[in-house]
């Protein structure tokens, strides 16, 4: 009589390491960081997973690292921080951005803000401000505008290459 395949030690663990490969390869996206927009949380090269399910189950918050669609070439993809979410009042003037949290009820730019060529965005219901952690060396939302929520794919998880730099994706939050 043969002997039974499920027998074998190995079986489990490798049944398993099949269903986890599966499950990746649906819910999470792998993404190499090019340029140095989001250093020094991200550096070029380094390769992200990013958690796929994150945003059916909640919102994206402040602070959090996202993948998402570039607004005017949706086959781009962006890696950016949210800066800001909807209700929240952005002041940006050069490389310097201020997050007030708006009422209810949309507040109209300051006069000062204006007067000083500063621009002003309140957040719409669905909309989104996403940042560079480099102002200075990111293309983002002070360049293209707020995204809307269905633009964004993703929350950034783990940074798992090169091995040496194996860690969760953190980092400061926005000012």
């Amino acid at each position: 009589m043969p002997r039974s395949v499920f027998r074998s030690p190995l079986v489990y663990p490798l049944i398993a390491l099949l269903i986890a490969f599966l499950f990746a390869r649906r819910f999470a996206r792998r993404v190499v960081v090019r340029g140095w927009s989001m250093y020094p949380t991200l550096a070029p090269g380094e390769r992200v997973l990013f958690d796929a399910l994150a945003y059916r189950l909640g919102r994206p918050r402040r602070g959090d690292v996202v993948l998402a669609k570039h607004p005017a070439r949706p086959s781009m993809k962006l890696v950016k921080r949210v800066a800001a979410v909807p209700g929240d009042r952005v002041t940006a003037q050069g490389d310097d951005w201020r997050v007030e949290e708006a009422p209810r009820q949309a507040a109209l730019p300051s006069e000062g803000a204006a007067a000083a060529g500063a621009q002003v965005w309140t957040l719409g219901e669905d909309e989104y401000f996403l940042l560079g952690d480099a102002p200075d060396l990111s293309t983002d939302a002070r360049h293209f505008g707020a995204v809307s929520g269905r633009e964004i794919q993703a929350r950034a998880w783990l940074v798992y290459w090169p091995p040496r730099r194996l860690r969760r994706v953190r980092g400061p939050r926005p000012r």
